[in-house]
């Protein structure tokens, strides 16, 4: 299993689930996996979709911890 960061915008829990999305050629289901907050809209996906929603959900779960931290906001105004 995966362990996934809060999210980076109010600090929710995220949680990862996925969907059937398409047949593939092979006559498989392929799904997307998603990670999404408890608290607010965020949500990332699978970079591609996968035969397994295990292996779809680990690799939207990568995405969300993978994520880069926004850099600190930086006054323009020397007297702020």
């Amino acid at each position: 299993m995966f362990k996934l960061k809060t999210c980076p915008f109010c600090g929710g829990e995220a949680r990862g689930w996925c969907r059937s999305a398409t047949m593939n050629q092979a006559d498989e289901i392929d799904y997307n996996g998603y990670v999404s907050c408890t608290r607010c809209p965020a949500k990332v996906r699978s970079t591609y979709q996968h035969v397994t929603g295990a292996e779809a959900i680990a690799d939207a779960a990568r995405n969300w911890n993978s994520r880069t931290v926004a850099p600190k906001a930086v006054h323009l105004d020397p007297e702020a």
